[in-house]
C-alpha cells in the first residue's frame, strides 16, 4: 500500500509571524534566526509544525500536523538531517508515524525512514 502526503513549511522570516510554521531555533557564528545560512544553510537547525495534506495545495485540508525539526548539515551540498512525527486528526487517518534519518535536499525524489508508528500505523 502506498501512501503520499504533502506537509507545508513556510519559514519565520521576521515579519511573517501569522504565517510561519517553522523557525530558525540554533545558527551558526555567521548565521541569524530570520535568514538561513550561507553556504547551504550549513549548521542551521530548524524547528516545525506544518500542515499535512493529501496533495501539493497548501489550502486544502488538513489531515494532521508534521511537527520536528530538520538540522542542515553539509557544507558543500544542500542537505539535512530529519527527526519529526506525522500527527493525524482526521476522521479517516488516527495516530502517528515518526521518521528520522538523512534528506538529500538536492534529489528530484527522497526516501525516509519510517521508524514507527501508532494508532492506524502501529508497527
Amino acid at each position: 500500500k502506498e501512501l503520499v502526503f504533502y506537509f507545508h513549511d513556510i519559514l519565520f522570516k521576521g515579519d511573517n509571524y501569522n504565517n510561519a510554521t517553522s523557525a530558525i531555533i540554533g545558527s551558526p557564528e555567521w548565521g541569524n534566526k530570520t535568514a538561513l545560512a550561507q553556504p547551504y544553510n550549513f549548521g542551521d537547525l530548524v524547528a516545525f509544525d506544518d500542515p499535512i495534506t493529501l496533495d501539493n495545495n497548501l489550502h486544502s485540508p488538513p489531515v494532521g500536523r508534521a511537527q520536528g525539526m530538520y538540522l542542515y548539515d553539509q557544507k558543500s551540498i544542500y542537505s539535512a538531517w530529519l527527526g519529526f512525527t506525522f500527527l493525524f486528526n482526521s476522521t479517516k487517518l488516527v495516530g502517528t508515524l515518526n521518521f528520522a534519518g538523512a534528506d538529500p535536499l538536492m534529489n528530484k525524489t527522497r526516501d525516509l525512514s519510517v521508524i514507527g508508528g501508532t494508532g492506524d500505523f502501529f508497527m
